[in-house]
């Protein structure tokens, strides 16, 4: 049977998972369900999915489900892979933050969550307003650009920042000289007159 929902058969594929902490098994549910647990953190790496009982796999290796991005959590544990969904989740609860590093587990990019999820927001919205043939980048990239592009932006908004104090520094510098010499030519000057 294959991976997602069968497009041959007359009746969608049905899939169950086993959970790694106590063995208990929840299903069946169809690939959508799955997916929808998955996303919601209710399925975790460790967790085993199957759709027949006989090959039972860990819940990473089920294509459909997404789960690709690696996190540290709290006391250096790595968790994953893991999905964007359950990043989401993690952040409600506080377990990580927008800052945390995400590795992707086939490229083995990292690039912090938020800029993560706005390279998903961008893909969705580009989504909808690209012709149906054009090259798709994967979101992986598309985030290390965004993230680029971001730190390009704050690189140069703190090269402004700099350019305006070092300004600011030889202004002053300019005025006290100027104050300096003219300190010392009126004392000369009166010195000379009497």
């Amino acid at each position: 049977m294959s991976e997602s929902s069968s497009a041959d058969s007359s009746s969608p594929t049905l899939w169950r998972v086993k959970k790694a902490s106590d063995e208990a098994i929840y299903g069946p549910v169809d690939a959508s369900t799955l997916k929808e647990w998955a996303n919601s953190a209710q399925i975790a790496p460790q967790d085993q999915v199957d759709s027949n009982d006989e090959q039972w796999r860990v819940a990473p290796e089920i294509q459909f489900l997404d789960m690709h991005w690696l996190v540290k959590l709290p006391g250096d544990e790595v968790y994953g892979p893991t999905t964007v969904g359950t990043l989401r989740e993690f952040i409600t609860e506080g377990l990580i933050n927008e800052k945390t590093l995400a590795t992707h587990v086939k490229t083995n990019q990292s690039l912090p969550i938020a800029a993560l999820f706005a390279a998903l927001d961008f893909e969705k919205k580009r989504a909808l307003r690209r012709p149906p043939k054009e090259d798709k980048k994967s979101t992986a990239s598309l985030a290390v650009e965004m993230a680029k592009d971001q730190r390009i932006r704050q690189l140069e908004e703190d090269l402004r920042e700099l350019r305006k104090e070092h300004e600011s520094l030889v202004h002053k510098y300019r005025q006290l000289t100027l104050q300096l010499q003219d300190g010392t030519k009126p004392k000369a000057a009166i010195a000379k007159k009497p």
